[in-house]
């Protein structure tokens, strides 16, 4: 038997998709898209309070790569900023970002900044919280950072409670967690 005999016994009774068949209604015209394409959409800014859009943003972004985020407000002394990025001011609280979608990690992210400022943890004010938001990949400018990583220093920048921020040591998660220095 030749090829063709083969594919001619195989598609025999075939009925191209969509075609009605004699018990079968005709489908119905997909329906026509109007409105905004979803990828050209404005990007909803639902997840960042009108208090933290209206706030002026002390914070200078240094570094926002998968190696490292880091920035702080001007004035902050050289001092300050090495204890923070050396670990010498341990994380008092933590949050933790993972698998959360981005408009929900910073509605939690802005909250419990907002809440850990003016806190207190064993008769003292809280200073330092770790942020472990993970590495991830597929976003940043070389795309070798998560969604939530890739954005943060920018969240981070807009927080009227945070003096600094600077990735955390490995003890503390390395690449993916970030500590941050809160305003007195």
């Amino acid at each position: 038997m030749k090829d063709t005999d083969l594919w001619h016994n195989a598609t025999t009774g075939v009925v191209k998709l969509g075609t009605p068949t004699p018990n079968q209604p005709a489908l119905p015209k997909m329906p026509v898209a109007t409105g905004t394409p979803l990828n050209s959409a404005a990007r909803p800014k639902a997840y960042v309070s009108s208090a933290i859009l209206n706030s002026q943003s002390s914070i200078q972004v240094i570094s926002n790569t998968a190696q490292q985020l880091a920035g702080h407000a001007q004035g902050l002394p050289t001092k300050t900023l090495k204890a923070l990025a050396s670990g010498q001011l341990p994380p008092q609280a933590v949050i933790d970002l993972h698998g959360l979608h981005e408009a929900q990690a910073w509605l939690q992210l802005h909250a419990f900044l907002a809440a850990m400022h003016g806190a207190e943890h064993k008769n003292q004010a809280i200073k330092v919280v770790l942020v472990i938001h993970g590495k991830g990949h597929g976003h940043g400018a070389a795309r070798n950072m998560g969604v939530i990583k890739s954005q943060l220093a920018g969240q981070l920048a807009l927080s009227p409670h945070v003096l600094a921020f600077h990735t955390a040591l490995p003890q503390h998660g390395g690449m993916g967690a970030t500590y941050v220095l809160l305003k007195a």
